[in-house]
């Protein structure tokens, strides 16, 4: 059940438009193209059980395989597996090595060729208008889809280019939303697939998902799907990568992985291939709350960070975030990755990932998404992959209104500002959109402490934040000018936050006391039973740090697992989730 948001007051501004609109059919550029080649196959589908990751890390240092990738890798158990493709002479060399590799029925090449065959003879499945595309689109059929949604429903899409590829095939993409030629105060969610153009279950279902919100919306029986049009601005990108799609091959027409082409926030590995420059031109250019770009290969949902085994600063939301699209996809919920998701380096290292390149440089959380374990199933099967989907899109999309968002105000014109939000222990701030002052901070559930900064104005903190995901909560905030005296802080509140979180051995919790008088402070397991007391005694008015060194009242080492911290005091209650990690 999608959730009803309440939203600050909304002012509108003309669209800055990027790019151009979408090429018609018939174009110059789509006649001077292919619309799809032969694939030459030199390479087949092989299983390798090994006993952990060490193993897998040795058979590659012995046998460099050239068409491995980490989708290619899967847990088994206590071990792992691997199914990937390797030519004759990699399979010889494996043997020699002392592997035994399995041969697997080649679905990726009757996927392809299949679909190869329906284009040459220029056929296609019957479909009803209202059911999930059962075919794979050429690139142009793409556009003209897209553009046939924008004639149909102008009102609420409407078509882009977000550029082209290095051989000039147009970079398709339609923009939803119940005010679509103006910009609003709403959560921005960007959708993308395929920046390998041999995994395209993505590329097909954002199809789908386009013409599912366009045809539903305002219908009966789909209140929630009309009420998440409404309140977010959902941007798609069904191809990434056309040129690798048309051959039928993983990498750009240059001979690029896409997918290993972002600089890191090292500053290493800078991206130069004319396909993720316009990518990252056009995040740049909004304030995108969560996205996500789908790949195929394996069934799971992989979140920041790809580069370094440290997590990411905003690892819990990025936990609940991939959450909302496993848990309603069952394939991948009880598949071989726990609850359908993992994070990226965790699963195996990667340098040069799209999704670390946009949380390190918008403050967008973005996640890849494994859809199909067959990176090009036979087109019979697609029906079955947008039922496994449907749903998991539209928590997706509404999980970017969780955690905190508002606006960020002047206080004496009301006009909207320019500002950076930032959550006391959390290093990755975000930004308002400067249009409409609206910010989006993804948390999960706890209570937190919120500093609200503007060039040229007071900052102010907010203590006692709470939060529930998946229930939003709505928090404005007006900043008066430095011009003015600095404004009444207002009636604090209970509140106790901790920093580090997670920690290990020991955390510091700040206990806000809003009016002198007696305050307690304790430490509480998941079961509700009381571990800890860390304070007892009369308190004054104000801010008051307490070390806990995650031991219990016998002093003891508590194991790793989720506390959490419970403050009373004259004024009322305050808790907040601690994580303990060993």
């Amino acid at each position: 059940m999608l959730k009803w948001l309440r939203f600050s007051a909304v002012v509108t501004v003309a669209v800055i438009v990027l790019v151009a609109a979408v090429v018609p059919v018939g174009a110059a550029e789509d006649k001077a193209l292919p619309q799809w080649q032969i694939r030459q196959w030199d390479d087949s589908p092989v299983r390798l059980e090994l006993a952990d990751k060490a193993a897998v890390q040795q058979l590659l240092a012995a046998v460099p395989l050239a068409a491995f990738h980490r989708e290619d890798l899967a847990p088994n158990g206590p071990g792992w597996v691997i199914e990937t493709r390797v030519t004759p002479g990699e399979a010889v060399a494996l043997r020699q090595a002392g592997y035994h590799p399995v041969a697997l029925p080649d679905l990726d090449k009757a996927g392809r060729q299949a679909m190869e065959q329906a284009w040459q003879a220029g056929t296609r499945p019957e479909k009803s208008d209202t059911a999930a595309l059962n075919y794979y689109p050429t690139h142009a059929e793409i556009g003209t889809l897209l553009a046939n949604l924008a004639a149909t429903y102008p009102a609420i899409c409407r078509t882009f280019s977000w550029g082209q590829s290095v051989q000039g095939r147009e970079l398709w993409g339609l923009v939803i939303s119940n005010d679509v030629n103006n910009t609003t105060a709403e959560p921005e969610v960007l959708l993308s697939s395929s920046m390998h153009g041999d995994e395209v279950v993505g590329m097909v279902l954002l199809v789908d998902l386009a013409h599912h919100l366009t045809t539903n919306y305002g219908q009966p029986g789909y209140a929630d799907l009309t009420n998440l049009v409404d309140s977010t601005e959902i941007h798609l990108m069904p191809l990434h990568n056309p040129d690798g799609y048309v051959a039928g091959t993983r990498n750009n027409a240059n001979g690029r992985d896409l997918n290993r082409n972002f600089q890191l926030p090292t500053g290493t590995h800078p991206s130069v291939e004319l396909e993720n420059l316009n990518y990252m031109a056009y995040a740049e250019a909004h304030h995108f709350v969560v996205s996500g770009n789908g790949h195929g290969g394996a069934l799971v949902v992989n979140y920041p960070w790809d580069h370094t085994y440290t997590f990411a600063p905003d690892d819990l939301a990025m936990i609940q975030l991939s959450l909302e699209y496993s848990t309603t996809n069952l394939p991948m919920f009880n598949g071989s990755f726990t609850d359908g998701i993992t994070n990226g380096a965790a699963w195996y290292r990667v340098d040069g990932g799209l999704q670390d390149w946009v949380y390190d440089q918008t403050g967008c959380i973005n996640v890849t998404i494994e859809q199909s374990h067959i990176k090009w199933p036979h087109h019979s099967t697609l029906t079955g992959f947008w039922d496994d989907n449907r749903d998991s899109f539209l928590n997706f999309i509404d999980a970017a209104h969780s955690g905190v968002n508002g606006a960020v105000t002047d206080s004496a014109d009301g006009s909207p500002l320019a500002a950076t939000v930032t959550v006391t222990g959390n290093v990755k701030t975000v930004s308002t959109d400067p249009a409409h002052g609206d910010y989006y901070k993804l948390l999960d559930t706890g209570t937190y402490e919120l500093t609200f900064s503007a060039e040229g104005y007071h900052s102010q903190t907010i203590f006692g934040v709470s939060t529930t995901w998946g229930t939003p909560t709505v928090l404005d905030v007006q900043l008066a000018s430095l011009a003015t005296p600095v404004p009444d802080a207002g009636q604090l509140v209970t509140a106790v936050a901790a920093w580090p979180n997670p920690f290990n051995p020991g955390t510091k919790i700040s206990l806000t006391v809003p009016k002198a008088g007696p305050a307690a402070l304790a430490i509480y397991d998941m079961r509700g039973q009381l571990v800890r007391s860390l304070l007892s005694a009369d308190l004054e008015s104000g801010v008051h740090p307490v070390v806990w060194d995650g031991r219990n009242d016998r002093g003891a080492a508590l194991p790793s697992g989720v506390y959490f911290a419970r403050a009373q005091t004259v004024a009322g209650k305050a808790t907040t989730k601690l994580l303990l990690v060993k």
